[in-house]
């Protein structure tokens, strides 16, 4: 098998030889290649390129070593130059200026940087801008000498790992990386050109929380929730039915007069909306919202003001609990009863009809509504429409009255749930009742001393 040609004529064995024999700066130059040579240094020899720049002048630049590089090796770099007619020390030039550039930015961009100037200056006009900062410091210190374009989905899945081995909750992790994650975005938008050509972060996520950690917030939340409504979020509820009730009205008389005027007069009732006479109903019972939903003028019985009702929840039981309310608290019988009227005065039929066929509603319908109702009234938007049975619940616990029959009351058969979860709303009860025995205590030890000092 023939060997491949060589594009230079100096071999391997001719560029040892003249190393050997030559003296310091003498040149062999090759015979295929014009400008490729090879010269003698005080250690080993240079391969070398000679040409010239586009303005005539000579220039040369070296190639590589020898005998690190070998013959062809450097002979093929330097025919791709002299085909391509590149100015090799130029270009060389331009990369070495490009990178003295890069390192100069690199020093801008890292977290420490940007934190400290530009994202500063930005975070001083917000009354919580200091607190920003030391959030994105403290939780990050570790990247503050970082390459904001460096960082990786691995860098903060490893960040994740370590602040979670030191007990910090998600929800906070999510706060930090968030700030983080902000400050990245604003390096990316910034400036013109901004400091980041992209977010490096921006498609990544925390890991969800461990199933320990999910639990555990989960009771939180749910023991947070049951409680009762403070007085302000009663008249913020008011005034977000009563603002509603406006809107549905305000929107009807538009609707009358443009063109529809066959569409009943909702100025003349008492609800203009299915959904206020389900809200008080929810407020003043704690019916669940699939309970309401399904409630019939049978169980909703407004000539004996009575309210029973099996709950959905339990229907199918052998012997299912019963919710019984006789006879209907005066409020919610003036409110129910005026729905009734509205509605014509049945007997039978769902109390919460589809205002469109007459049929049952979606069990989500309110959550279309409800939302209207917290920004109406300026209540809490993570306010969800549960909270009106807690309140129910809560109130009568909080209001001393036994835990089985506020059981009973909501559609529970035995009181353990009430007890578990809103019998922290009595604390005090038990210390009231020694309060009194020690008192009681207290007046007989008394009253015995006077009689043996009588």
């Amino acid at each position: 098998m023939a060997s491949k040609k060589l594009d230079t004529s100096i071999t391997d064995t001719q560029a040892g030889r003249f190393l050997n024999t030559a003296n310091e700066r003498d040149t062999l130059w090759c015979e295929r290649i014009t400008g490729f040579h090879l010269i003698k240094l005080k250690k080993g020899g240079s391969w070398r390129y000679r040409y010239q720049d586009d303005t005539g002048r000579r220039r040369v630049a070296t190639v590589g070593k020898y005998p690190a590089m070998k013959p062809q090796e450097a002979a093929s770099d330097a025919l791709e130059w002299r085909t391509k007619k590149v100015d090799v020390l130029a270009t060389k030039a331009q990369k070495r200026r490009e990178a003295l550039q890069a390192a100069a930015l690199e020093k801008h961009r890292t977290v420490a940087a940007y934190l400290d100037g530009p994202y500063s200056d930005k975070q001083k006009r917000k009354a919580s801008g200091k607190e920003t900062l030391s959030m994105i410091r403290f939780n990050f210190s570790a990247y503050l000498d970082r390459d904001m374009a460096s960082l990786t989905k691995t860098d903060i899945r490893e960040w994740q790992r370590a602040r979670e081995a030191e007990g910090r909750a998600n929800v906070t992790l999510k706060r930090a990386f968030g700030a983080l994650k902000t400050m990245l975005k604003h390096a990316a938008t910034d400036g013109d050109p901004p400091l980041l050509d992209q977010n490096p972060l921006a498609t990544v996520t925390l890991d969800p929380p461990t199933n320990e950690e999910r639990t555990e917030q989960l009771s939180a939340n749910r023991a947070e929730s049951r409680r009762l409504l403070t007085a302000d979020e009663i008249e913020e509820l008011h005034k977000g039915l009563d603002a509603f009730a406006e809107e549905v009205r305000a929107g009807r008389r538009n609707s009358r007069a443009h063109g529809k005027p066959h569409l009943p007069d909702l100025d003349g009732v008492a609800f203009p909306h299915w959904f206020i006479p389900f809200t008080y109903c929810a407020l003043h019972t704690g019916l669940r919202p699939g309970d309401l939903y399904s409630l019939t003028w049978q169980e909703l019985n407004m000539n004996f003001k009575r309210l029973t009702k099996i709950p959905q929840k339990t229907r199918h039981h052998p012997d299912p609990a019963q919710i019984n309310i006789n006879p209907l608290p005066s409020e919610l019988y003036r409110i129910m009863k005026a729905w009734w009227e509205q509605q014509g005065k049945p007997d039978t039929g769902l109390v919460f009809p589809s205002p469109v066929n007459g049929k049952p509603m979606d069990k989500q319908a309110h959550g279309r509504h409800w939302p209207t109702i917290r920004q109406l009234g300026g209540l809490d938007e993570n306010l969800h429409f549960y909270a009106l049975r807690h309140h129910f619940i809560s109130t009568l616990v909080a209001a001393g009255v036994p835990m089985l029959t506020v059981a009973r009351l909501v559609g529970h058969k035995s009181m353990k749930m009430i007890e578990q979860h809103y019998g922290h709303l009595c604390p005090s009860a038990a210390a009231e009742a020694m309060n009194s025995f020690s008192q009681s205590v207290a007046r007989k030890a008394a009253d015995s001393e006077k009689e043996e000092q009588a």
